[in-house]
């Protein structure tokens, strides 16, 4: 084979692995945020944080599972003292700011 036709067909390929590296690459890139839920009482508490609970108890948080809104369950349990001492664990759609 001569050699302009191997560094054509050589060139070629690079360029055919570079393509579907980059194909593989942006469509991994736009599949980064799937699953991430989002919705009402699922935003990360912080620690210190005041909140009201379902039954109007007020009570500051004490842990908030969640560290990215990826992990926002709105069940994940979160850890309340109430103005009364007392520390619960509730679940998160129960605790309002």
């Amino acid at each position: 084979m001569p050699r302009p036709v191997r560094w054509l067909l050589l060139s070629l390929a690079a360029l055919f692995l570079l393509a579907v590296a980059g194909v593989a690459a942006v469509s991994w890139w736009s599949h980064l945020h799937e699953g991430t839920y989002c919705g009402p009482y699922t935003d990360i508490l912080h620690v210190g944080e005041q909140v009201e609970t379902a039954q109007s108890t007020r009570g500051v948080v004490q842990s908030d599972p969640a560290w990215d809104e990826d992990s926002c369950d709105p069940d994940r349990p979160i850890s309340v003292r109430l103005d009364s001492g007392e520390v619960i664990s509730l679940p998160r759609h129960t605790v309002h700011r």
